[in-house]
């Protein structure tokens, strides 16, 4: 019995010791009501009890229950010290008199990076990583994915046919058409399903980051070449409002506005994002005498944030976007049926599209998340539930002539189920070992029908009158692709930092993942399945030789899925095969003169298995299909450098070569096409040869200036150029793009809570295709996808 009552008393002693502590969570701001990531907050009177503000500002600490006071500080704000009133607090910060000369000039500001799911700074991270943060997304106008790329070596971002048919590049590495992106777009934390929703616009936006090389061991399938980090700004307890209009050529048009707050302070937050913008257009259709590149586009995105405790909240997020648009406006030779005049060449720009059908098409996009996040002792918990569905429609040219022969649509849906955890460990300078592991599952559906309406006057009526005025098209289709597709996804992944050392780490990870396919196919009236399970695994090497050198070594392997085509054909199977890679990678980052300048150098090499490639058969209707290469290869190096000339100008470039080869590799082409002979071939052997839309070079260049005229008033000016090399459309090296550069700009001036920016794309009205079809293959013409011309424009804002 006594040993029972001993026993009681301990437990009860244990019990309310264990009481007599507290957790005390809040949010860090600056003056302005943005988060200030790396405060310090340590218990009053006891410095050894102390955390930092994560990359939202936010922080959780445990203290005695006696304790009733904080002390918060941050390098240029004045040390605060804040009375505990609840158990989440939010603290603003006030800026200091900077106490440097005149004449001192300071470095850049750290940018944090969370592509290892953990905040850590650039030039500590072992991976080639471009970060930017609020106010240079804001400074350089970064509006969506394509003016983000167009400021990292080695990356480009087009679009063709209509909005969602992207041909996002990385390394040589590029997007397959009706295929999956080589890149994953991360939005706060939910993977897009759906490679068509990278269209979307980008605003109010604390964090972008693209990181290189293949993400799949965090990220997942479909990561081959690299990963999109976007993340949105939390909502906060100071009620904030944004409103804005823009205006510029081609009857662009916009009005959007944005406010966050809270319900309840410290414990029920929201935010709202609206925007919409209308565009006539400045490509015209010279047969038709209308603009072809118009478009309607609505943004809308609502965020609730609900904290339970200083360790647990939950965030529910609507994110939805639509596009109307032209579409389908692809140029080829001036008269289909002149032999006299030349298939179309790859550097004639000299005609604009003249078809007698004005393309329509339709984008939308449904992003629905519920996160629960806990923050526990030793590791932080993640619970990320999504449902993401993608619309895209277009219907028109299909002849691309003023002759009425026929029209085209195509419908492509998706509809993906998402449920992924993720338990991270809590990270500081003395953590040795870090890691993350998790688990997901994804279901999805979807469905592509490509479709051809014949002009009934000329097929029925003797094949005689194909005139624009006359045409009668049925509403009966022929259907080239009318496929259901269902991929079953279930993963588990883990990656871990140890530091063996103050300036050695060793990192490896692995991710397995099993993905089941079903195909139905109402071509060939038959349904497949398929079913495979890839490893992924990654390892690096980083040794902090000092503060400011950073050398590397990465191993990863990459994996994009394989799939089903409508039918088999010459050219391509029923199915194609799923892309590895094998990516080496070593690197070094620098600073100098603190952090005035930052220049990294990275070397890498990507062995390729069964690399995809997109084809077609010009049979009415046309089949579209995917094929591979056995063996392929690239090798490439990158350079980026930044410059802080003074406190109010700063310098940046940028150069990437890439050297991609075929190793092994065949193309069937067709050789009696013109006489409507889609079976007769010839195997050609295209080892040796570039890989197709492989660009050669990049080089990036530009300047940030920002000069304050006032106190809270400020005016910035902004130059990028954008320079792409040599680019080949096809694997037997018959059509190219040239080089060509892109010059962009803009003037920034704030007024207090006004804003005004004046900006102006493509100054110098560069030509260039987006997408070449090689077609004379094919029995007819080449086409070619028309770039935007020249944009100027004026934003205006108002803050309260």
């Amino acid at each position: 019995m006594k040993k029972l009552l001993l026993s009681i008393l301990c437990l009860t002693t244990f019990f309310l010791s264990a009481q007599t502590t507290k957790d005390i969570g809040g949010t860090v701001y600056d003056d302005t009501g943005n988060p200030l990531p790396g405060a310090t907050i340590v218990e009053k009177g006891n410095s050894t009890n102390g955390v930092t503000s994560d990359f939202n500002g936010e922080f959780i600490i445990t203290v005695n229950e006696d304790v009733k006071e904080l002390e918060i500080s941050y390098l240029g704000f004045e040390t605060q010290t804040v009375q505990i009133t609840n158990d989440n607090l939010s603290v603003s910060l006030k800026a200091e008199a900077s106490q440097l000369d005149a004449v001192s000039i300071e470095g850049f500001a750290s940018v944090a990076s969370k592509a290892r799911n953990r905040t850590q700074a650039i030039q500590t991270l072992p991976e080639t990583t471009v970060a930017v943060n609020a106010a240079t997304i804001e400074a350089s106008g970064i509006d969506n994915i394509q003016s983000f790329t167009a400021q990292i070596s080695n990356v480009t971002f087009t679009e063709a046919q209509q909005p969602g048919v992207n041909f996002l590049t990385v390394r040589g590495i590029s997007q397959i058409r009706n295929a999956e992106s080589p890149v994953a777009v991360v939005i706060d934390g939910m993977t897009l399903p759906d490679a068509s929703a990278m269209n979307m616009s980008l605003y109010d936006i604390e964090l972008l980051e693209f990181v290189k090389g293949p993400q799949g061991t965090l990220y997942g399938k479909n990561a081959i070449a690299g990963a999109v980090n976007i993340i949105t700004k939390d909502p906060t307890n100071k009620n904030k409002t944004k409103v804005m209009l823009n205006a510029g050529n081609g009857g662009l048009f916009g009005a959007g506005i944005s406010s966050s707050g809270a319900f309840v302070k410290n414990k029920f937050y929201y935010s709202i994002n609206g925007r919409y913008s209308t565009f006539d257009g400045l490509i015209n259709n010279t047969f038709l005498g209308q603009t072809v590149d118009f478009s309607d586009e609505v943004n809308i995105r609502a965020k609730l944030k609900y904290r339970f405790n200083p360790r647990w909240s939950a965030t529910f997020v609507q994110d939805n976007f639509k596009i109307d648009a032209g579409g389908n406006y692809y140029v080829t030779k001036t008269d289909i049926f002149n032999p006299s005049i030349p298939v179309l060449a790859d550097d004639d720009y000299s005609s604009e599209p003249f078809g007698d059908i004005l393309g329509d098409s339709e984008l939308s996009n449904s992003l629905s998340s519920l996160k629960i996040e806990g923050s526990l002792k030793r590791a932080k918990f993640q619970s990320v539930t999504s449902f993401n569905a993608t619309r895209r429609y277009y219907i028109g040219e299909n002849d691309y002539s003023q002759y009425a022969f026929s029209k085209v649509s195509q419908q492509s849906d998706s509809d993906t189920f998402s449920q992924e955890f993720r338990v991270t460990s809590n990270s500081s300078e003395d953590t040795k070992l870090n890691y993350t592991f998790g688990t997901l599952f994804q279901n999805s559906k979807r469905y592509l029908n490509t479709s051809t309406f014949l002009n009934n006057t000329y097929y029925q009526g003797g094949f005689t009158d194909a005139s624009a005025e006359n045409a009668d098209y049925s509403t009966d289709p022929l259907v080239g692709n009318d496929d259901d597709n269902t991929i079953q996804t279930l993963a588990g992944f883990g990656f871990v930092d140890y530091k063996v050392t103050d300036k050695f780490t060793i990192s490896a990870g692995v991710r397995v993942d099993y993905d089941k396919l079903t195909n139905d196919s109402r071509i060939s009236d038959n349904s497949i399945e398929n079913d495979i399970t890839v490893w992924q695994p990654k390892f690096s090497l980083a040794y902090q030789f000092t503060d400011n050198v950073l050398a590397y070594a990465n191993y990863g392997r990459g994996y994009r899925s394989g799939g089903f085509n409508s039918d088999e054909t010459v050219k391509f199977g029923r199915t194609y095969e799923p892309e590895f890679t094998n990516n080496y990678e070593i690197g070094l980052k620098t600073s100098f003169l603190n952090n005035r300048i930052i220049f990294n150098n990275a070397f890498y090499r990507i062995d390729f298995e069964n690399q995809q490639q997109y084809t077609f058969i010009p049979v009415t209707p046309a089949v579209l299909g995917i094929y591979n290469f056995e063996e392929s290869e690239i090798v490439g190096f990158e350079s980026e450098i930044k410059f802080k000339a003074t406190n109010n100008l700063d310098f940046f470039a940028s150069i990437g070569f890439n050297d991609g080869e075929i190793k092994k590799g065949t193309y069937n082409r067709l050789t009696n096409a013109a006489a409507f002979d889609y079976e007769t071939n010839e195997e050609v052997d295209v080892s040796g040869n570039t890989s197709p839309f492989t660009i050669e070079s990049t080089f990036q260049i530009g300047a940030n200036a920002n000069f304050e005229l006032a106190e809270r008033s400020t005016i910035g000016f902004n130059v990028n150029v954008d320079s792409r090399g040599t680019q080949y459309w096809d694997p037997l090296e018959e059509y190219k793009q040239d080089p060509y550069t892109l010059v962009n700009a803009r003037v920034n001036l704030k007024l207090n809570k006004f804003g005004v920016t004046v900006w102006a794309n493509n100054i110098f009205d560069t030509q260039f295709n987006t997408e070449f079809f090689p077609t004379a293959e094919f029995g007819f013409n080449n086409l070619r996808f028309p770039n935007t011309p020249t944009t100027v424009g004026i934003d205006l804002s108002y803050n309260f």
